[in-house]
């Protein structure tokens, strides 16, 4: 949606990143049935991540970013991502082994997860 409207174009991290902002982008929405004035499209057309640079993909712990930009997904999620819920009961063992793969996908999900790991953000020279 970001891309069709000029905001910013996927990057090779697979975050939005404009080129103000760098990934340094979150995006929000509203539901309203108010009367609003009539949005423009952004003045410049956005060009993504300079050709050269694989600053993010050097600084993933993971190596979950590849050169041309596929990210493997899972494999950073299961990294940066750990939900309060995993951890209480990776601490206390009261759960059974088998629902760990069950746990891992909560973690991907959970709304109340913490991201430990946003190096591909952090690291990125490309900001205002």
């Amino acid at each position: 949606m970001a891309e069709s409207v000029g905001i910013g174009k996927t990057g090779k991290n697979g975050l939005l990143f404009n080129s103000r902002y760098g990934p340094r982008l979150i995006l929000g929405g509203l539901v309203t049935s108010a009367a609003l004035p009539e949005i423009t499209w952004p003045d410049q057309k956005e060009i993504g991540c300079p050709e050269g640079c694989f600053i993010c993909q050097e600084n993933c712990p993971v190596r979950a970013i590849d050169k041309i930009g596929k990210v493997n997904r899972l494999a950073c999620a299961k990294y940066s991502q750990k939900t309060p819920l995993f951890s209480y009961l990776m601490k206390t063992k009261t759960f059974d082994p088998a629902d760990v793969p069950m746990l891992n996908h909560v973690t991907g999900v959970d709304d109340h997860a913490m991201y430990t790991c946003i190096k591909c953000v952090s690291t990125c020279p490309y900001t205002a």
